[in-house]
C-alpha cells in the first residue's frame, strides 16, 4: 500500500513466482515498475496452504525498495505482528472472517497493527459482506475485496464481487485504499478500477509467462488505468 490513496498501486504477489526463482521475482518486480510486493503469509489452518514465513519475509524485505504488504490467511493475525514489523513489513492485511464475528478483537488488531508502525487493512472472503466492517469506519488504511477464494492462484475473476468494491469505496469514502486480489489481468483490473479499486494485487498474470516478461505484464496492468 501506499501513503497517496488516489494513486492506482500494482502490488504483484510473489506467491505466483516460480518458487526457485524468488530472488529474480524480487529483482523483475522491482525493476519493472512495481508499487508494492504483496506477500500471502498461510498457516495451513485459516487456508490449506502454507507460504511465506519470517526468513522468507526478511530476505525480500532486504532485497527491494518497494514496501511489503504482507496479506495474513491465519487463523490468529496478531500473533504474525512482532516479526512482521520487525521485517520492516509496511502495510498488513487481516481477515475479517479470522475473528469469527469478534468485532473487538478485530477492532484491537488493526489498532496492534498501527501501534507498531505499519498500515492496517483487512481483507473479505467473497462470501462475507461490507457490513462486516461496519464499525472499522476510520480506523483503517486500506480494504482488500477478494475476487477469489483465498489460497490459491490461477483462479477466475469473480465479477459479481465488484458491486461489493463499489460499496466498499462509497462507505469509506476516499479515506482508504480499496484493493482487489485474485484473477486480475489487464482486462480485470480495468473492471475492478471503474468499480472503485485503487490496489491491483496481480500473480499470476505477472508471472504468467516468464520472468522476463515481468514488465511486460505489469505494463499492461498499467495501460488499463
Amino acid at each position: 500500500m501506499t501513503e497517496d490513496v488516489g494513486r492506482v498501486v500494482v502490488a504483484p504477489s510473489l506467491y505466483a513466482a516460480p518458487l526457485l526463482r524468488i530472488g529474480d521475482a524480487v529483482r523483475a518486480v522491482t525493476d519493472g515498475g512495481a508499487d508494492a510486493v504483496h506477500l500471502d503469509v498461510m498457516d495451513g489452518h485459516f487456508v490449506g496452504p502454507i507460504s511465506f514465513g519470517n526468513l522468507i519475509v526478511q530476505a525480500v524485505s532486504a532485497a527491494t525498495h518497494l514496501p511489503l504488504d504482507a496479506h495474513l490467511m491465519v487463523s490468529n493475525p496478531v500473533s504474525h505482528l512482532p516479526w512482521l514489523a520487525d521485517a520492516g513489513v509496511r502495510g498488513v492485511t487481516i481477515h475479517v472472517e479470522a475473528f469469527e464475528g469478534d468485532q473487538i478483537g478485530l477492532i484491537e488488531a488493526v489498532r496492534e497493527i498501527r501501534k507498531r508502525g505499519m498500515r492496517a487493512g483487512v481483507a473479505l472472503k467473497p462470501a462475507t459482506g461490507v457490513h462486516a466492517i461496519a464499525g472499522l469506519v476510520g480506523e483503517l488504511d486500506h480494504v482488500l475485496v477478494m475476487t477469489v477464494e483465498p489460497g490459491s492462484s490461477g483462479q477466475p475473476f469473480m465479477r459479481a464481487m465488484l458491486s461489493k468494491v463499489s460499496e466498499v469505496a462509497d462507505r469509506f469514502g476516499h479515506d482508504i485504499e480499496v484493493g482487489v486480489d485474485g484473477g486480475i489481468n489487464a482486462s480485470t483490473a480495468r473492471e475492478a478500477l471503474d468499480a472503485g479499486a485503487r490496489y491491483l494485487v496481480a500473480g499470476s498474470s505477472v508471472f504468467a509467462a516468464s520472468i522476463e516478461g515481468v514488465r511486460g505484464a505489469i505494463d499492461a496492468l498499467r495501460t488499463s488505468e
